[in-house]
């Protein structure tokens, strides 16, 4: 095995998904997140010691706004992350209702004990959402708070399916999933399977759906990758229609409440989690 490098940044809460995005493209071979107050994440990150890339990405990093700022920069020992991480796995609850199994398996034997709790089977892969990030289990939190059982609901970035799982459990009469990436399309055919229901999905833009067809959407996304769509998801919702929203930092929600709000989805209730923030709106009747 060879030896890592441990690059630890500090940066603003709402940019961990795109600074995640530009690492892994750096090279990196996998990363963990912690909270670092103020509104703000340290993200550790991990390269092979002699990446190619290295050098290009740590001279982006020492040029960057101050707003993103290397911590650190070390050498680490070999080790089988991987291992690690599945000795450290468990299932999650969430919320009221919810058990999260983020283990293989092979690895969740015996088989997790939800009691009166929905047992929810999604082995970390490559999508997102095993409910151990905030703004999953602000979803999870508020979508037990909304009516579901009998509506048709919208998962928009669905990653591992786990909202649309949720609401299927709670009663939900169709849902349908949707994800840019196709790398999640692909991998919820197993995840349905590992659950024992099926839900439509697909890979691709809210274009394709028909308007005024949902109760409920999930949207667990960063603010900025759904602007230019709330106007359209406003109107897939029926009137009187409710809108979860998370994938929110704290200091961006004034601005995304601005947001919903000029696309006609008015804040109905909120719920917050350390520096991430969540709301339900409504699409006036």
């Amino acid at each position: 095995m060879n030896d890592y490098r441990e690059l630890i940044i500090e940066a603003p809460a709402g940019a961990e998904d795109e600074l995640t995005g530009h690492l892994f493209a750096g090279g990196a071979q996998g990363s963990w997140t912690e909270a670092a107050g103020g509104g703000r994440i340290r993200l550790h990150a991990f390269f092979d010691a002699a990446a190619a890339g290295l050098p290009a990405l740590l001279a982006g990093l020492s040029g960057a706004p101050e707003v993103v700022r290397l911590v650190a920069d070390a050498l680490v020992p070999p080790c089988d992350w991987q291992a690690v991480w599945r000795s450290q796995a468990a299932p999650i609850e969430v919320g009221e209702h919810f058990l999260v199994d983020p283990r293989e398996p092979e690895e969740a034997d015996p088989p997790a004990r939800p009691g009166e709790r929905f047992l929810l089977r999604l082995p970390a892969r490559t999508a997102f959402g095993v409910g151990s990030h905030e703004s999953t289990r602000l979803t999870l939190e508020l979508l037990e708070s909304i009516p579901v059982a009998g509506r048709r609901v919208l998962d928009v970035g669905c990653g591992t399916g786990i909202l649309a799982f949720a609401a299927l459990r709670l009663g939900a009469r169709q849902v349908v999933a949707c994800d840019l990436d196709p790398a999640a399309a692909l991998l919820l055919p197993a995840y349905q399977k590992l659950n024992g229901t099926r839900f439509a999905a697909f890979a691709g833009t809210l274009a394709a759906l028909a308007a005024g067809g949902f109760d409920v959407a999930l949207v667990n996304v960063l603010p900025h990758e759904i602007e230019s769509e709330l106007p359209r998801l406003a109107g897939l919702l029926v009137p009187g229609g409710l809108a979860v929203f998370s994938g929110i930092a704290l200091a961006e929600s004034a601005r995304a409440l601005e947001r919903l709000a000029a696309a006609g989805l008015d804040e109905r209730a909120r719920r917050r989690d350390g520096d991430w923030i969540a709301f339900v709106t409504e699409r006036a009747a």
